[in-house]
Parts: structure tokens; C-alpha cells; sequence
């Protein structure tokens, strides 16, 4: 009976070191594979981070090269917006212009320049000629002021000769600053005609009058090639010698020639 019982602890014994070991062997087994799983994890996430990163870094480069045309597109609708507004305003002078005498003034498309060291140019050729109505000797004028004269004369073409080119002389009357009691009947008179590519030279003043600041200097109407009032230009600045009796000065013009696009010739009734 003993040496029974003695089996049955025996046997108890051994079950209870074979579970003891079981669950010994079974956390050693989950503790090393502890290591190899955070691995994984720390892996995993790496991975799917950086995978999420570049497809958002990608998303941004698409939605900043969207942004980047859609700029694009407004500074180009923007640039278009002001091109108009200038064409407008154009059309609304040369209107204006042609509103003042109708029928007098011809419309006519500059087609080339010539001439000129800076490459201002001291000729236009246009699209209207002598089946147009253009004859020789016609003042030729732009919104802004006078242009200059038609020099020749083909049948669908006519060349001009701006105020820039030696060739063109014009009668002028300047703005005057005068005193209390002064003769306000006699304008200051003189001749504008080349000087460089850029400015109009005015000689042979009048002596009398006291030439105002920046004075306007406009068309005097006399020898009847250029109607009256006409804008030359601004005057610049003003030489007379001792006597006081020779006075010219430099003109800045009123007419930017090289943006010429459009100029009006005046057509005899």
C-alpha cells in the first residue's frame, strides 16, 4: 500500500515539474520572441510611415504645381485684362480724335521704321496711300499729339517723316508767362524741328515774353500744312545769348514713337 502511494506522489511529482517546466519554457519562448516582434512593429510602422509620407509629399507636389499654373493662368488673364484696357483706351482716343473734325482725319497702320542711331526710327511707312486719299505734304497726327508729315506716296502705302527727322519744320506757339499790362494778343512763336532721336530742338523764338516752366509747346496753325493747336511736346529747357535776341531750346515730344501703332492723316476737303 505504501509502495502505491509512494508511485502516486511519484507520478504527481513528475506531472507537476513537466507543467512547471511547460509554462517555464512557454514565457521564455513568448520573452524571446519579444525582440523579434517589436522589430517587426517598429518596421512595419517605419514602412507604412514612410509610404504615407511620400504619397502626401506626392499629393503636395501635385497640388502645388496645380497651384503653380493656376497662378500662371491669372497673371496671364491679368496680362491680358491690361492689354485690353490700354487697346480700349486707345481706340477711345483715336475716336476721340477722329471725332473732333470727321472726315478730315484717314486711319492708317504703321507697318515698318526706319531709320535712326537708337533705333527710335525718323520714318514710318503705313498701310494707306494715294487710292486711299494720302498725298504729299499731310500732317499726320497720333492721340497724343502731331506725328509728323507724308513725304511719299505709293498706291496702297505712304512713308512719314516724324518730327524727329530734320526734313520736318513746324510753326509753334509756346505757353508764355506774362506780366501785369503785357500784349496777351502776341504769343511767343518759333520753328520746332529734329534735334535727336528722342528731342525736338525749337529755334528762332520771338524775343519778347517770358517763357513759362515746362511750357506747352503746340502748333501755331501759320503756313497752313498743320492745323492750329496741335500738342508738339513739352519745352525742356531754354539758351539765349547776351542780346537776349537768339533763344532756342529743347522739346521733349508728346508722341511716344516707337508705341506708334495707329496714326491719323489729315485729308484735304
Amino acid at each position: 500500500m505504501k509502495t502505491k502511494t509512494k508511485g502516486t506522489l511519484a507520478i504527481a511529482a513528475l506531472g507537476v515539474a513537466i507543467a512547471f517546466v511547460f509554462v517555464f519554457l512557454r514565457s521564455a519562448s513568448v520573452e524571446a520572441a519579444y525582440p523579434v516582434e517589436r522589430a517587426r512593429v517598429s518596421l512595419v510602422r517605419r514602412a507604412w510611415n514612410f509610404a504615407a509620407g511620400a504619397w502626401r509629399g506626392a499629393a503636395a507636389s501635385v497640388e502645388a504645381a496645380r497651384l503653380k499654373r493656376e497662378v500662371a493662368a491669372l497673371a496671364v488673364l491679368r496680362s491680358d485684362i491690361d492689354r485690353l484696357a490700354l487697346e480700349n483706351a486707345r481706340l477711345r482716343d483715336a475716336l476721340g480724335l477722329a471725332a473732333r473734325e470727321p472726315g478730315k482725319w484717314l486711319a492708317a497702320t504703321v507697318l515698318s521704321r526706319d531709320g535712326g542711331a537708337a533705333g527710335v526710327g525718323r520714318t514710318l511707312r503705313v498701310d494707306r496711300g494715294s487710292l486711299h486719299g494720302v498725298r504729299e505734304g499731310a500732317a499726320v497726327v497720333a492721340p497724343d499729339g502731331l506725328v509728323g508729315l507724308v513725304v511719299a506716296v505709293a498706291p496702297h502705302t505712304a512713308q512719314i517723316a516724324l518730327l524727329t527727322d530734320p526734313r520736318v519744320k513746324v510753326a509753334c506757339e509756346l505757353e508764355v508767362a506774362r506780366s501785369q499790362g503785357a500784349d496777351s494778343s502776341s504769343p511767343l512763336r518759333g520753328i520746332v524741328s529734329g534735334g535727336t532721336d528722342e528731342l525736338l530742338v525749337v529755334r528762332h523764338l520771338t524775343p519778347a515774353g517770358h517763357v513759362a516752366p515746362r511750357a506747352r509747346v503746340v502748333t501755331s496753325g501759320l503756313g497752313g500744312v498743320f492745323p492750329k493747336g496741335l500738342e508738339i511736346g513739352t519745352l525742356l529747357d531754354l539758351r539765349e545769348d547776351e542780346t537776349g535776341l537768339v533763344r532756342e531750346g529743347e522739346v521733349l515730344p508728346s508722341v511716344d514713337y516707337p508705341s506708334l501703332e495707329d496714326v491719323f492723316i489729315r485729308r484735304e476737303s
